[in-house]
C-alpha cells in the first residue's frame, strides 16, 4: 500500500506535468544572441539596506557588493578579494587585514580604503540591524584604520580562522559599500542606486519582479563576465519557475527535487555547490529554558523532552529522503555539526540510529506517557521558501502526514520568511515549529546564533548550552574548544532540541544550449553565487 505522503507526491508531480506537458523543449535562446543572462528565483526579503536582512536574502547583493575575502569556486577556500592579506595576533584577538589599492567603487565614489571598512561595521551596529552575524558583529570592541589601506578588527574575545573567514568572505554579511556615498546621498542614496566594487553594477529593480545588473567592464580583477547583463527573475510558484525554463525565457532557476527528474527529462543542465553544505532540520518553538525567562511557557506541549522525541521518530526520514530530495541528501545526526566542523562526534551516527529511527509506535507511547491523548496536541507548520530553500513547503506537508498518524493534530500555514524570522527572534512562535533549509558554518558561530540568549534565533536555550559556550567564546585552545562543543552538540542530540533532517548542495538547473560551465561553492550567503564566472556556450 502506498503511504499518504507518496500518494501526496505521485499527485503534485502529476499536476506539474500536466502544466508542462505542452511547454517546449529548451534552446530557444542560443548562447550567442544572450545579452542579458537571467536566472529565476523563488524571491527574497527585498532590500539594499544588507544589514537588515538574513543571509539568503544576500543573493540579491552578490553581483556588485564585494567583501574582504573571497571564495574558491570549487573548494571554499579563502582567497584575495578587497583584502589581499590577513593576519592574527597570537590570542586571535586581533585580524589585521591589508586592502587592494586603487580599487574604485562604482558611480565615482573613489577609492576603497579602510574608512569604508570603518563604515560597514557601523551599519551592522545599527539599532534597525538584523543582520544574521550581527551578533558576531557585536563582539568587535574596535575597527581600526591604521592607514588608508590597512585596517584591524580587535574583538573582545578569540576568533578562530573558520570563524573570521566565515563572516569576512561571501559566506558572511559584512557587505563593503561606500562611505562617501552613504555621506552624501544617506541610506536613500544606497535604496536608489547602491555603488559597489563588484564585476556587475546595481541598474535597479522591480518590487516583486526583478532586479537588473549591468557589467562593470572596470573590475579590478580585470576579468570580463561573457555577458552584458545579469537579472533576477522572481518567480515564487515551483511550476512556473520550471515552465520559464523550458520556454527559454530564463536560462537558470533554482528548483524544488521533487522536479529534477522531470527537468532533466526535459534536457536541462543541473548544477551543483562544489560542496554539500545545507542542512535542513525542523525547529520548535518555545524552547527558552533559561531560568527566569518571562517567554517560556510550560503549557507548550513539546517543553516536554517526551514529546519532542515523540515527533522526532514519528517522521520517516527515508521516505521523505526519496521523495522530496530525490535520493539526493545525507542524514543529518545532530542540527549544525557536519564532519567538518569543530567539535564533530563520530558517534553521533550510532546513537542518532537508536534515538531517532523511525517508530510510529513508540511515538504514540510517549505522547500517551507525556500525559496527551490523541489529538490533544495542536501544532502549526509555518512555511516558506528562499533562494536555495524550495523544499521548506513539502517538507511542512509531510510532517503534518506524519505527526497526524500518531495522534498530532498539524496543520500547515504558508508565510513570507520575513514574518516567520520575526516571530522566532521575538520569541513569540510558540504556537509553531518550522521546516528551515540554513547555509553551513562554523560550529561556534551556529552556537551563537542558535542555541545563546544573546543570540538572534532562540532554536533551543538553557543553562548548560550558555555556560558551556561561554567557556569556548573565551578559549583559544583548539582541543578544549573542540571537546567543549562537541559537548553541545551531544547535548542537542540528547534532549531532541530539534528536528534533524538532511544535508545536501546547492543545485540549480539551467539551459544547457546557454550555460556551458559554472562553478561556485555553495557557503556564499546566497547560495548561488559566482554568477561573473559562468560560461556561455561557444
Amino acid at each position: 500500500m502506498k503511504s499518504k505522503l507518496a500518494t501526496l507526491y505521485a499527485g503534485l508531480l502529476m499536476a506539474a506535468v500536466a502544466v508542462l506537458s505542452t511547454a517546449p523543449a529548451p534552446g530557444w535562446a542560443q548562447a550567442a544572441s544572450v545579452k542579458r543572462l537571467v536566472f529565476a528565483s523563488a524571491g527574497f526579503h527585498e532590500s539594499n539596506r544588507f544589514w537588515t536582512v538574513s543571509r539568503p536574502d544576500h543573493l540579491q547583493f552578490e553581483p556588485f557588493w564585494e567583501t574582504l575575502m573571497g571564495l574558491d569556486p570549487k573548494t571554499s577556500d579563502p582567497i584575495p578579494a578587497l583584502a589581499t592579506k590577513w593576519e592574527h595576533s597570537p590570542d586571535y584577538r586581533e585580524w589585521t587585514f591589508h586592502l587592494r589599492k586603487g580599487v574604485q567603487f562604482q558611480l565615482g565614489y573613489g577609492e576603497f580604503t579602510s574608512a569604508d571598512v570603518v563604515h560597514a561595521h557601523s551599519l551592522m551596529m545599527r539599532k534597525d540591524s538584523t543582520a544574521t552575524l550581527r551578533p558576531f558583529w557585536a563582539t568587535v570592541e574596535e575597527v581600526k584604520p591604521v592607514d588608508k589601506h590597512t585596517v584591524v578588527f580587535r574583538f573582545k574575545g578569540p576568533v578562530m580562522p573558520s570563524s573570521m573567514v566565515f563572516a569576512a568572505s561571501r559566506s558572511g554579511d559584512l557587505r563593503m559599500s561606500s562611505k562617501a556615498q552613504w555621506d552624501k546621498e544617506g541610506v536613500e542614496g544606497l535604496d536608489k542606486r547602491p555603488a559597489g566594487t563588484g564585476p556587475f553594477m546595481y541598474g535597479g529593480r522591480q518590487t516583486g519582479l526583478n532586479i537588473v545588473y549591468r557589467r562593470n567592464d572596470n573590475h579590478w580583477s580585470g576579468n570580463k563576465v561573457e555577458y552584458g547583463e545579469l537579472e533576477f527573475r522572481i518567480a515564487r510558484e515551483e511550476a512556473t519557475r520550471l515552465a520559464l525554463l523550458l520556454s527559454g525565457d530564463v536560462h537558470i532557476g533554482d528548483l524544488p527535487r521533487e522536479l529534477h527528474k522531470e527537468a532533466l527529462g526535459k534536457g536541462l543542465k543541473r548544477f551543483s555547490s562544489s560542496l554539500p553544505v545545507d542542512w535542513v532540520s525542523l525547529y520548535f518553538g518555545g524552547m527558552y529554558f533559561l531560568p527566569g525567562d518571562k517567554e517560556f511557557k510550560k503549557e507548550v506541549p513539546w517543553t516536554d523532552k517526551k514529546v519532542r522525541q515523540a515527533m522526532n521518530i514519528a517522521i520517516n526520514r527515508k521516505e521523505l529522503l526519496n521523495t522530496v530530495f530525490a535520493g539526493r541528501a545525507s542524514l543529518a545526526y545532530v542540527s549544525l555539526w557536519a564532519p567538518n566542523s569543530e567539535g564533530w562526534n563520530p558517534k553521533w551516527e550510532s546513537r542518532f540510529n537508536e534515538l531517532y529511527a523511525f517508530n510510529p509506535e513508540k511515538a504514540k507511547q510517549l505522547i500517551k506517557e507525556a500525559g496527551y491523548k490523541p489529538g490533544q496536541i495542536k501544532v502549526k507548520l509555518l512555511a516558506f521558501t528562499e533562494p536555495g530553500e524550495s523544499e521548506g513547503p513539502a517538507i511542512a506537508d509531510a510532517a503534518a502526514i506524519y505527526w497526524k498518524n500518531v495522534g498530532i493534530n498539524a496543520e500547515v500555514e504558508m508565510h513570507d520568511w520575513a514574518k516567520i524570522r520575526t516571530m522566532f527572534r521575538k520569541k513569540t512562535i510558540h504556537c509553531c515549529v518550522w521546516p528551515n533549509i540554513i547555509g553551513w558554518r562554523p560550529s561556534d558561530q551556529g552556537v551563537r546564533n542558535f542555541y545563546i540568549e544573546k543570540g538572534n534565533n532562540h532554536h533551543f536555550e538553557n543553562e548548560f548550552i550558555a555556560k558551556t559556550f561561554n567557556e569556548v567564546a573565551n578559549s583559544p585552545d583548539a582541543a578544549h574548544r573542540a571537546k567543549l562543543l562537541q559537548s553541545i552538540g551531544d547535548h542537542l542530540q540528547e534532549e531532541f532540541a530539534d528536528i534533524p533532517l538532511f544535508w545536501f548542495r546547492n543545485e540549480v538547473f539551467a539551459n544547457a544550449k546557454v550555460i556551458g560551465s559554472w562553478a561556485y561553492p555553495g557557503p556564499a550567503a546566497g547560495r548561488s553565487s559566482h554568477f561573473e564566472t559562468i560560461k556561455l556556450v561557444k
